[in-house]
């Protein structure tokens, strides 16, 4: 079960990277690189085809977003308690006299709520199942007579949420380019989500009891499932929309442009660099350990003769040297030196046409 242990080291883990995703979306544009300065040849379009997804898109998350707040908000789970205005402890022929009192002025309450369903409530354990995987589980799962049978019969409705949920994110993200990095954190939210949902239902089980769970007033069992599962999923959803509206406003759909391939380049060069200091930072760790140094040398020993091993067997020489000849160092370094030299030309050249170009409009300007 998830505790607040648990709880504590996924925040504690996760603060970082949430910082980082949120400085993402509240840092600036960079400046305008020179092909963009080019007018319509460096300028990006948005392709219609890619508008017009994004609006489809935006109005299935807006109807999303509406079902999950009218969720949260007006469709609490049934609860004949609640209707019946009684405590769930409460003795059988109170319940059982306010039953018959309701039926007689509602005719639509024996359809919501059968005669079989209060004759289950004569045990007190059946209302403490009842309370913690809710009505239509109760009534819906015939098989069930454990914990752990209404515990999977609640998976695929569950499982259905969370992946259409998926699918909002996958279909947001599929058109824009500069929101496919979200895809991974979208998921490890849905994930986190889910975590918390069966932590609620597990608050209901591991109280045991019926008296202990109302102990919990609402934050366990299909009730506190129910609130974390729209309202995060509410959260995610308009979170999405925000991203989506923003990266139309900004004209940021269509291809990845220079600037964002460098920007993935540093990032990428960072981890390079966070791996290799914390390889460093290992290593010196346990050469500071006795144990751990001793470990260490006998282990680049081994390696050591292994390696002379190899480069002394003359069936290994002969094969590398066959693969060696047929490579022309030479003119394998001389075909990248053509290649960087074209690329520096093209730049070269891309920033002599940007300056001929803005000197001409300045002069006008200044007649």
């Amino acid at each position: 079960m998830i505790d607040s242990s648990i709880i504590q080291i996924l925040v504690v883990i996760g603060l970082p990277y949430a910082f980082s995703a949120l400085r993402s979306l509240t840092a600036k544009a960079p400046p305008p690189s020179p092909l963009q300065r080019l007018g319509k040849q460096g300028a990006q379009k948005i392709p219609v085809a890619v508008t017009r997804w994004n609006k489809f898109v935006g109005v299935l998350l807006t109807l999303t977003l509406m079902y999950h707040l009218a969720a949260l908000t007006f469709q609490t789970p049934r609860d004949i308690f609640k209707t019946l205005g009684l405590p769930a402890d409460c003795p059988n022929f109170i319940l059982h006299q306010s039953w018959r009192e309701r039926a007689a002025v509602d005719s639509t309450f024996m359809t919501r709520f059968p005669e079989s369903l209060r004759e289950r409530f004569k045990a007190m354990e059946s209302r403490w199942l009842y309370m913690v995987f809710g009505h239509d589980t109760f009534l819906g799962c015939d098989h069930c007579s454990e914990s752990s049978d209404y515990l999977l019969y609640l998976v695929p409705g569950a499982m259905a949420a969370y992946v259409g949920s998926a699918v909002l994110l996958g279909m947001a993200t599929t058109a824009t380019s500069h929101l496919n990095k979200y895809r991974t954190w979208g998921l490890a939210a849905l994930g986190v989500f889910s975590g918390l949902e069966y932590a609620a239902i597990s608050r209901g089980i591991d109280a045991g009891s019926l008296s202990s769970y109302m102990v919990l007033d609402g934050t366990g069992g299909a009730l506190g499932a129910h609130r974390i599962r729209h309202g995060c999923l509410a959260t995610m959803t308009l979170v999405i929309i925000g991203m989506l509206w923003r990266s139309n406003r900004a004209g940021a759909s269509g291809p990845r442009d220079e600037v964002e391939i460098l920007s993935d380049l540093c990032q990428a060069q960072e981890a390079m660099i966070g791996r290799h200091r914390a390889l460093q930072l290992a290593r010196v760790a346990s050469l500071r350990d006795p144990l751990l140094r001793k470990q260490f040398v006998e282990y680049w020993k081994k390696r050591e003769v292994e390696h002379g091993i190899l480069l002394s067997d003359l069936e290994y020489k002969e094969a590398r040297d066959q693969a060696m000849s047929r490579i022309d160092v030479e003119s394998v370094i001389q075909e990248a030196n053509e290649y960087i030299e074209s690329i520096v030309k093209t730049g070269e050249r891309v920033a002599d046409e940007v300056e001929s170009e803005s000197v001409p409009a300045e002069q006008k300007k200044n007649a």
